[in-house]
């Protein structure tokens, strides 16, 4: 009992020495009473557990709140920050500050104080320091004294002279505060300095135009001398700026990237722009045995031989003309390289749709047809020989001959803009390897900025098909600007030495040419599905006279043909007139299949009936005017005098054209189609007994025309 009261006399009259001491302004010493005071209770409380210790234990802690209340106001008496007029007053003497430092890391207070004074020095100092102000303009440093402030009017901004006031901020800072608070501010404060520094300033400073980088090796000694500034004051962070500093080739091209991708989307963004034509061209070296040299030896028409007196184009004047057709199509068609790329592989999500069909390799060559070539042009004899003479007077063995071959089709503004964008790229590259940049060695940089094409690429063909969408010629527009870029590309890759070159392109060149036809394919099958979709309307021409069937029957061929002029009319100004007689040559081709189709599966045709089928096949048939040759600009040929070229684009073109015969000829006629005509190189044997069974009733002269159809091909 007697000790317990004497730690509580101990106790109160400590306390009463805390309360002198603090009244007398001597806070050092009441904190070093007051620290062993609170020991001393603390073992008390835990030796006698009675009231007199807690309650002694209360007026110890009000008067902890009070000596600690006393030293916040002396803080922040002798450090005064104004953040509305970004002044930082710091004491002339430095012993006070010291003292009340020492005497807040006793109570473990000086960190809070510290974390605080970090967060008051950014708002006041830092921030609208290194902040621009009116978007160019900055505020600098002014130091009067133990006062450091901003000065009211901006100037130009200027990288040397914020280096040059962060030193000052510093070294303000080291003279004016007693190590025991910048030791430990500094470690708080120089990393949020450093990084408010990188993100607001020395991020925007990296030039994004190669020219300006020269003039940033200023720049980056400016940053190196601060750098050594913080390391010779010992403070942290340098390893930061350091590290930062070495990275500047990766963050000028991570800028370069964000730019780029950034102008890509403004580019798709704005639309289409002006609609711009464009010409390819292609450059051939052929033999004087070529069947397109010896055409163009004999006639520089360029329709020469398909005329006739009275224009006519029936099946069996068209046979005639094949090798003719054959040698045009071959000039018209096939001279950009139509077997170049014919084993490219595309998506196998795509294949499905470009089974059956030339879609996905129509136009420009890019594909293969040589089905049509095969299937529709049989090779035979049109009575010409070629000449054994070239037009030098030498053997035709050694003839050659260079023929440059030319087609204009339309694109939009979109891949001139990316291809800039690339051209830039490739243009930076070359310098960097050339020039001699102290920050930028070329290994660094180089091989991230010769990826920067592959990324426009990938965005284009991500984002191209939104953006191509809103207009209703979008795909083939797509199409088009798809392959001219991939001529273009493939003219940069091909101008540097794969081994020298960085630049991967390759992968990007086939993805981009797969993603034009996919345009192409999708486009394509979408007008198939529109024309399928009006032909239904007819229900296989059943009872195609009988109303209100026949109205039907009507409507479908009527809107079907006004449906193809409508597409010739859209599509005529964008593809070249080969790929558009290609692509509409497509969509023919599936009407005509169809319709044979229907025709085939009618079991009983009446006379009427035929009448009416023959009307539609004269409908569909005079869309061949579509398909005219394109006249020369020096041509002298009328153009009444050219013969279509539906054969050449259209497979099943013969086929449709020896059916409507058909329909409207006797057994006589039909009979002399197979054994005179044409018609055994379209039809089987079966097909055309099977539409006699269907036109003619059973009768003898049936029975004795079919026979003679058989016999006549060994049956």
């Amino acid at each position: 009992m007697a000790a317990m009261i004497e730690d509580v006399c101990h106790v109160r009259r400590a306390i009463g020495q805390i309360q002198d001491l603090s009244s007398q302004g001597d806070l050092l010493e009441a904190i070093e009473i007051m620290v062993e005071t609170e020991k001393k209770l603390e073992l008390a409380e835990k030796g006698h557990r009675i009231k007199a210790f807690g309650v002694l234990a209360i007026v110890t802690k009000d008067l902890r709140q009070d000596i600690v209340e006393a030293l916040n106001r002396r803080w922040h008496h002798s450090i005064r920050i104004d953040a509305q007029t970004c002044t930082v007053s710091l004491p002339q003497n430095l012993q006070p500050i010291s003292a009340i430092a020492s005497a807040m890391e006793t109570l473990g207070l000086l960190l809070e104080h510290i974390v605080d004074l970090t967060r008051q020095l950014e708002l006041a100092i830092l921030l609208p320091r290194l902040q621009l102000q009116n978007g160019a303009h900055e505020r600098t440093l002014v130091v009067d004294g133990n006062t450091l402030k901003l000065s009211e009017s901006a100037s130009t901004s200027n990288m040397p002279r914020l280096i040059d006031d962060l030193s000052t901020f510093i070294a303000f800072l080291k003279a004016n505060l007693p190590p025991s608070i910048v030791d430990p501010l500094s470690k708080v404060l120089m990393p949020i300095l450093v990084e408010r520094l990188i993100s607001l300033r020395l991020a925007a400073a990296i030039p994004e135009n190669l020219n300006a980088l020269r003039g940033f090796d200023s720049t980056r000694n400016e940053i190196q001398r601060f750098s050594e500034a913080i390391g010779s004051y010992g403070w942290p962070a340098q390893g930061q700026l350091n590290a930062w500093i070495d990275r500047i080739p990766q963050l000028w091209v991570q800028q370069r990237q964000i730019s780029s991708l950034d102008n890509v989307r403004l580019l798709l963004g704005r639309g289409y722009g002006e609609i711009k034509t464009v010409e390819r061209v292609e450059t051939q070296v052929i033999s004087q045995q070529d069947r397109l040299f010896t055409a163009n030896a004999q006639s520089n028409n360029w329709d020469a031989g398909w005329s006739d007196q009275d224009g006519s184009s029936s099946p069996e004047r068209v046979h005639s003309l094949q090798n003719t057709a054959g040698d045009q199509n071959e000039e018209d068609v096939s001279a950009w390289g139509l077997h170049d790329e014919a084993d490219e592989e595309t998506n196998s999500e795509n294949q499905a749709s470009f089974a059956g069909s030339d879609d996905a390799h129509d136009a420009w060559g890019w594909g293969d047809d040589q089905n049509i070539a095969e299937s529709s042009l049989g090779p035979q004899d049109d009575g010409r020989k070629p000449s054994r003479q070239g037009t030098n007077g030498h053997d035709g063995h050694n003839g050659q001959q260079e023929v440059t071959l030319r087609e204009f089709y339309n694109i939009t503004t979109l891949p001139v803009g990316i291809l800039e964008l690339i051209n830039n790229v490739v243009s930076d590259v070359d310098e960097i390897s050339k020039r001699n940049l102290s920050c930028f060695p070329p290994d660094s940089a180089v091989p991230g900025l010769c990826a920067v094409p592959n990324l426009l690429l990938v965005m284009y063909r991500a984002s191209a098909s939104n953006f191509y969408s809103i207009n209703n010629n979008g795909n083939m527009f797509l199409y088009n600007d798809c392959l001219w870029l991939v001529d273009q590309l493939q003219e940069i890759v091909q101008c540097r030495s794969p081994k020298q070159s960085r630049l991967r392109l390759h992968d990007d060149i086939v993805a981009l040419r797969a993603f034009g036809k996919r345009s192409y394919g999708r486009e394509m099958e979408s007008q198939r599905t529109i024309i399928k979709d009006l032909l239904d309307g007819a229900q296989g021409f059943v009872n195609c006279t009988e109303p209100p069937f026949s109205q039907e029957c009507d409507l479908a061929v009527r809107t079907m043909v006004d449906r193809l002029r409508d597409t010739h009319r859209q599509w005529k100004g964008v593809l070249s007139y080969s790929a558009l007689l290609q692509s509409l040559g497509s969509l023919l081709s599936t009407v005509i299949d169809k319709i044979i189709i229907d025709v085939e599966d009618m079991s009983d045709i009446s006379e009427p009936e035929s009448q009416r089928l023959t009307a539609y096949c004269r409908q569909i048939i005079a869309v061949e005017d579509l398909f005219l040759p394109q006249q020369p600009a020096d041509s002298t040929s009328s153009p009444e005098d050219a013969v279509p070229l539906t054969a050449v684009y259209v497979p099943g073109w013969f086929r449709f054209q020896y059916l409507s015969e058909i329909l409207d000829s006797s057994l006589v006629d039909i009979k002399y189609l197979w054994t005179d005509g044409g018609l055994k190189l379209e039809y089987d044997l079966e097909e055309v007994v099977d539409l006699i069974e269907a036109l003619f009733a059973d009768s003898e002269h049936r029975r004795r025309a079919i026979g003679d159809i058989r016999r006549s091909s060994g049956r």
